[in-house]
């Protein structure tokens, strides 16, 4: 992964204007960890926003339910964060857009996640989360995508959910199954529109693609 942050790190330097990264991807995929790392090596002159609180609150989600096709069979159940719907792109956009008009804008309030203010005289923005998947790429000058396999992100988010976001263990192997489908059908296709896409495992981070050079 130093590689890779490295050469980000040498791209965006050559860069003579601010720069808008989205890195996204499924949970598990480790674009949380990828994300703070890109920050870090910039320090003082960037911003970092999750877009976790552009995601519709759980409770509406567990009201929600959808009826997809996926390998020709009709399934039917509640919405997770892999559909579209799920999130309240327009008003990222607008704030990614805020961003590139300049303007100093302060980020969602969320009790686990406090209000922070954005400033774009910063060299870099990196909006970080599944919900960039599903913006505009026009807004970003960059797009990074991370993900997983199967069991990979089970034995991450069994480890993760239930010590960090003390969830239950049983019920995030019920879901594990029916979050897969609806990424594969829903989320998954978005990754052919990155710039560079990543996947890991337990050995390391592997790049399928990379292509700095950005018109």
């Amino acid at each position: 992964m130093d590689n890779i942050i490295r050469d980000l790190t040498e791209w965006i330097n050559r860069q003579e204007k601010h720069i808008i990264i989205g890195i996204t991807g499924h949970g598990g995929a480790g674009k949380t960890t990828f994300a703070d790392q890109l920050k870090q090596a910039f320090c003082q002159d960037s911003n970092l926003i999750c877009t976790d609180p552009y995601i519709v609150h759980s409770a509406l989600r567990r009201d929600t339910k959808i009826t997809y096709t996926f390998q020709s069979e009709v399934h039917t159940a509640k919405m997770t964060a892999c559909h579209p719907l799920a999130h309240y792109t327009e008003a990222l956009e607008r704030d990614i857009q805020m961003t590139l008009a300049g303007m100093k804008w302060s980020t969602i309030d969320r009790d686990y996640l406090p209000s922070k203010l954005i400033d774009p005289a910063k060299k870099l923005t990196i909006f970080e989360g599944m919900s960039i998947a599903f913006v505009n790429t026009d807004y970003l000058d960059l797009q990074i995508y991370l993900y997983t396999d199967e069991q990979t992100e089970l034995a991450r988010r069994s480890t993760r959910d239930t010590v960090e976001r003390n969830r239950n263990l049983e019920n995030i192997q019920k879901s594990h199954q029916e979050r897969r489908r609806q990424y594969s059908h829903f989320m998954h296709s978005s990754k052919d529109k990155a710039d560079i896409i990543l996947f890991t495992d337990e050995k390391g981070v592997h790049i399928e693609k990379q292509q700095l050079s950005i018109e």
